[in-house]
């Protein structure tokens, strides 16, 4: 089938699909194909879009979608199909805006339109495009601590009607596409076609200014150690801040960006961040919000020393900054489970760390030996890491997607 036009459906508003619909939009253009994208936060990437490929704008069409606030194994059958009469519709009215027709479809993530027992059929009557997705849930092809063991789905047979992978068996699904290098295998014996990893890219590009905030942190760093944390949602930075707690200030400097709120905070990790900013530890510096620019964390990123991995968030997926640490030449402390640590040991990123705070410090210290690490650390992992994840694998693995 010749693709002239992809639909792009990111179904959440947090800044990793915003990262990625600028990137896959990159990649399509090069391809030479139309892009329709579905987003939360498509008047942001239309202006992004309109400003960077001025010259391709006849190209690309953005257009709104609700944001989805439950995965699609978490809803009721018929929530779910409404779910699918909802973009049906979304998707028949931008056809008719771009005068074009759409030829592909795919999920970032397909987790929230996949559950168990709802009938192919429907889905099929409901979606007629082919499609494809990114599928984040992977802990059910095995445990990535140790991958001989069973998984928790049956491996070599065919998705049955109750489990959650059931509908990547449709026959309008023509690929899945995953971040997860360990377990692509695994799914491949259940849904018997193509599984594509896809690079975990990002958005490396740094401010032309050099930010203020930058030239502050580095003075008041005097020298010291950056360890930086940057928090995804979900993230919980306990262990972060334990270790700021105890470090020798005379050798480190902390500095932690994400969007604090007792909300999202666990009691414990609240009343330690409470200590600290009421502390009179002049060794850490906290932005306490989002940063939405991502020029401007970028920027922040490029300033550390050391990029530390918070615990929590999604254990399926890479952390939001693991490739742009490695595009910078930064050597991350990754918790020693999951996702994060199978990729740092495995590709040699850094060090993982056990939940002790002895232990953390430790991995510091071990890095702290090796200051100036731009002299003295072995990049070369990191640098390997860094091309894997660039905009050439990216348009290599679409290019395998849409070859049907």
């Amino acid at each position: 089938m010749d693709v002239f036009c992809v639909g792009l459906v990111f179904s959440r508003a947090d800044s990793r699909y915003q990262g990625y619909a600028r990137q896959y939009v990159e990649a399509l253009l090069r391809l030479q194909k139309h892009v329709a994208i579905f987003s939360p936060h498509w008047i942001e990437l239309n202006q992004y879009f309109q400003i960077h490929f001025r010259d391709q704008a006849n190209r690309i069409h953005c257009f709104a979608i609700t944001e989805t606030l439950h995965t699609g194994d978490s809803m009721g059958k018929w929530a779910f199909f409404w779910r699918y009469v909802y973009l049906r519709r979304t998707l028949k009215n931008a056809e008719r805006r771009m005068n074009m027709a759409i030829d592909f479809v795919f999920f970032a993530p397909v987790d929230d339109w996949i559950r168990p027992k709802f009938p192919k059929y429907w889905l099929n009557r409901l979606l007629k495009y082919q499609w494809s997705g990114l599928l984040l849930k992977m802990e059910d092809y095995g445990d990535l601590k140790d991958l001989e063991a069973a998984s928790h789905l049956p491996l070599n047979v065919d998705p049955s009607f109750k489990d959650p992978d059931y509908l990547l068996s449709s026959p309008n699904c023509v690929a899945v596409c995953t971040l997860d290098r360990f377990r692509s295998e695994q799914l491949k014996s259940r849904v018997y076609k193509k599984v594509i990893v896809l690079p975990d890219i990002s958005d490396y590009k740094v401010p032309e200014m050099k930010l203020k905030m930058a030239d502050s942190i580095k003075k008041m760093s005097r020298g010291r150690m950056i360890v930086g944390a940057v928090l995804a949602p979900d993230d919980d930075p306990e262990s972060f801040i334990k270790l700021l707690l105890n470090a020798n200030s005379e050798h480190y400097f902390f500095v932690c960006a994400g969007a604090f709120s007792p909300q999202q905070l666990s009691p414990s990790s609240y009343q330690a961040l409470t200590e600290v900013l009421s502390s009179t530890h002049d060794n850490h510096y906290f932005i306490l919000h989002e940063m939405e620019e991502y020029e401007h964390l970028n920027a922040l990123i490029q300033l550390f020393d050391v990029c530390y991995i918070p615990e929590g968030g999604n254990k399926d997926l890479p952390h939001i900054t693991l490739s742009k640490a490695a595009y910078f030449k930064k050597p991350v402390i990754a918790p020693a489970t999951h996702m994060n640590g199978a990729l740092t040991e495995s590709l040699k990123l850094g060090i993982t760390y056990e939940e002790n705070t002895e232990a953390l410090l430790q991995s510091l210290h071990t890095l702290y030996l090796q200051m100036p690490l731009e002299l003295n650390y072995d990049h070369k992992p990191l640098n390997n890491y860094a091309q894997l994840q660039n905009q050439s694998h990216l348009r290599e693995a679409w290019e395998m997607l849409l070859w049907m």
